[in-house]
């Protein structure tokens, strides 16, 4: 907890200038609150009892005038602690939304968008509101606590005594109400997450939820998860509600106390009604801090709560680093070696002992059944992923030393489920190559049979398509996905049945198309129709993580194992049709 806090207030230290101006301008302010007791004082003793009424105008202007300068120093005060924090909280989401970029694919495998959303919104303004607010009422209530206590010692150390006696009895409530608050937000704090998670996946399945008429499930689902967070909202509201009347009336009965001993004190001659006057000024300004301690540790606590998230994934490294002595080949051309290369999601093991060459140029087919590997192996040569055991190179470099940018760039990948941006498309092809002429980005489309339904839409290549590209059919995403991976070039092409929301036709259109694409350039071709792999320099067979079959077309059928059963029964079903 304390070296979060330190963390949190060590993000001023860029903005030092602004900050001893804002807390200057405060002292400044707290000391014309000081003193007027004081002049009230004078106003009573001087003016009223002793009858100098000439010093009245000359102590009501004092007064007016730090009322008005007090006034004009918290307005800038108040404006540069917003300025400090704003920019602040800036600074983080950028920085963490930064660091979310640099993250593997593993950290999205185990962490849900939704709980990340919140992280970047509501812990955030947490956050937020402990710099610019609650910082800002700690310094000020200390300082006026200090300030009250000496001037009122000055004054009148007994009547000062008497309100102190209330001191211990509200700091042993506030650690207790500490305790009993904090758990509550922690639990706060990961129901809002759990509350977002559910939303964004619901909003992004939304079609799904309909065409299966989950529509009632999900408003189940959801009421449930909002009942848990109210009932959790209004524990904290109870434990909330159940100690700050408490901890006004500890404060509020110091002036009764105040009153009590000092009408007493001047029954018996041993003080002035101008220094009875002047105490009780100070009654306000010794009491609210004391008032002001359960609202700190709330707001504190919340904070400190947000933090503990948001600086946890600032903290999470990636697991994919690039070495300081990283390099990349003199040239790319696309020759890959698997050497005995191992590969698992935690215990679960999905490539095993894999050992394949592949020549510039060659086109490979990856086959097998669902869960078999196929889409691992792929990912693994963008660095995606780590492997466990093995080697994999690429132009005679290991992944683990390469750059990783470079690499990445030179590999185009056209993933089995097409993501679009809610962007125009034209912006969307040219994703990875933004530099790239209308020409070129149209030169990519007709390569991929894209083009003639991209001048079909209402604006053409200008059209916008909807969020994850809704807008477009499923054999048009992927159309559009495979015209992004060709517009940037790639030594690697790597299609993950990226044919297979389109019909056959436009998949054989695409194919004659794609023999120019292909032409000099190392592909990778997951698919199931026989139809996009026969034609492949060799095809290789996964079962269970394990390179099961591997060899041309024609010498798999020969063999009769897996690779020709997978034949003979798309082309029982293709005549049973």
């Amino acid at each position: 907890m304390h070296g979060n806090m330190g963390r949190m207030l060590r993000l001023f230290r860029p903005y030092k200038a602004q900050m001893t101006l804002a807390l200057s301008l405060e002292v400044f302010a707290i000391l014309t609150r000081l003193i007027v007791p004081r002049l009230t004082k004078m106003v009573v003793n001087d003016v009223i009892t002793d009858g100098q009424y000439d010093l009245l105008y000359t102590l009501c202007g004092l007064i007016a005038l730090f009322a008005v300068t007090r006034t004009l120093a918290n307005y800038v005060r108040a404006m540069r602690f917003q300025h400090v924090s704003q920019n602040i909280i800036c600074g983080i989401r950028t920085e963490m939304y930064d660091h979310l970029q640099e993250m593997p694919w593993e950290f999205y495998d185990k962490n849900r968008v939704g709980e990340i959303m919140s992280r970047m919104t509501g812990d955030l303004n947490n956050v937020r509101n402990f710099l610019c607010n609650t910082t800002f009422s700690i310094f000020t209530n200390s300082l006026c606590f200090v300030g009250s206590f000496v001037f009122m010692m000055f004054m009148s150390p007994e009547v000062t005594l008497m309100v102190l006696a209330m001191a211990p009895v509200i700091a042993i409530v506030a650690l207790k109400f500490r305790r009993r608050i904090r758990p509550v937000f922690q639990d706060v704090r990961e129901l809002n997450a759990v509350l977002n998670t559910r939303t964004q996946e619901n909003l992004a399945g939304m079609h799904i939820v309909k065409a299966f008429n989950r529509e009632n499930y999900e408003m189940e689902l959801f009421e449930k998860d909002n009942r848990t967070l109210l009932n959790k909202n209004l524990e904290a509201s109870w434990v909330w509600s159940s100690f700050m009347p408490f901890m006004d009336m500890l404060s509020n009965l110091c002036t009764p106390i105040t009153l009590a001993g000092g009408a007493l004190m001047v029954y018996l001659g041993r003080m002035d009604l101008g220094t009875l006057v002047g105490v009780t000024g100070y009654i306000w300004m010794l009491t609210n801090p004391m008032r002001q301690v359960a609202n700190i540790i709330n707001a504190t606590a919340m904070a400190l709560t947000g933090c503990e998230k948001v600086f946890y994934y600032m903290d999470l490294g990636s697991s994919i680093k690039e070495p300081e002595n990283a390099v990349s080949p003199e040239e790319f051309k696309g020759r890959v070696v698997f050497d005995h290369v191992t590969f698992a999601y935690g215990d679960s093991v999905a490539l095993k002992d894999i050992c394949l060459e592949v020549k510039s140029g060659e086109t490979v087919a990856v086959m097998g059944a669902t869960g078999s590997g196929k889409s691992t192996l792929i990912n693994l040569l963008g660095r995606f992923y780590d492997i466990q055991s093995g080697s994999l190179m690429i132009d005679g470099v290991d992944v683990r030393k390469h750059k990783l940018k470079p690499l990445r760039q030179h590999i185009g990948f056209v993933p089995q489920e097409s993501f679009l941006f809610s962007d125009t498309i034209n912006d969307n092809i040219r994703y990875g190559r933004p530099e790239a002429s209308i020409q070129q980005v149209i030169d990519s489309a007709r390569a991929a049979c894209a083009d003639e339904f991209i001048r079909q839409t209402p604006q053409g290549y200008d059209t916008v398509v909807g969020e994850r590209g809704l807008g477009l059919s499923g054999g048009q995403r992927q159309r559009a996905s495979i015209a992004r991976a060709v517009l940037i070039q790639p030594s690697i092409l790597v299609l993950d049945d990226s044919t297979s929301a389109v019909d056959m036709e436009t998949e054989y259109e695409i194919q004659q198309n794609f023999k120019t694409v292909m032409k000099d350039r190392t592909t990778f071709i997951i698919a199931h129709r026989i139809s996009s792999v026969k034609n492949a320099d060799q095809i290789i067979v996964l079962k269970d993580g394990e390179i099961a079959e591997r060899g041309k077309h024609k010498e798999l059928m020969e063999l009769g194992g897996i690779y020709a059963g997978m034949v003979k029964d798309q082309m029982s079903s293709a005549v049973k049709v």
